[in-house]
């Protein structure tokens, strides 16, 4: 695998920063979190989530203003939102698409144990193709997110 990446998270509940801090153990690769300036807190922020995921919303966001130029591989890594990108991620991806251009881009996500192709399709068809895509449920045990974090990096 290239040793020249970043990864970029963005999270609600925390699964998906336990996870690029993994990756960013594993790998060395500097992890940088997209802030989310909509409130998705309790059921009516996590409804707002879902529909402005499927609604294809980008939304405000801080961005972690992190250098792509000289980076190989983006590691991309969010909760599953009704089966599409986040909004704060779309909103990112969106701002950097120039940068992003002809870099290897990867997707882990975390879920409650739902499929990943509608999300590969969707990101996919929005933006580019995917060079790796992995999921792991937030009940997970250790070991084995693990074991599936070196399997999608090696992968890459």
């Amino acid at each position: 695998m290239e040793k020249n990446g970043v990864v970029v998270f963005v999270t609600r509940t925390g699964h998906a920063r336990q996870l690029a801090e993994l990756i960013q153990k594993e790998t060395g690769f500097p992890a940088a979190e997209i802030g989310d300036r909509v409130s998705r807190k309790g059921f009516f922020g996590y409804m707002k989530a879902g529909f402005q995921a499927v609604a294809k919303k980008a939304t405000p966001i801080t961005d972690p203003a992190i250098s792509l130029s000289d980076k190989k591989i983006v590691i991309l890594v969010q909760p599953i939102w009704a089966s599409s990108v986040v909004p704060p991620l779309r909103t990112w991806l969106q701002s950097h698409a120039n940068e992003l251009q002809g870099k290897k881009t990867a997707l882990l996500v975390t879920n409650k144990g739902g499929p990943v192709d509608k999300l590969k399709i969707a990101f996919e068809t929005e933006f580019w193709p995917l060079a790796a895509l992995a999921s792991i449920s937030e009940n997970t045990d250790e070991s084995e997110r693990l074991s599936i974090v070196r399997a999608f990096l090696a992968s890459l």
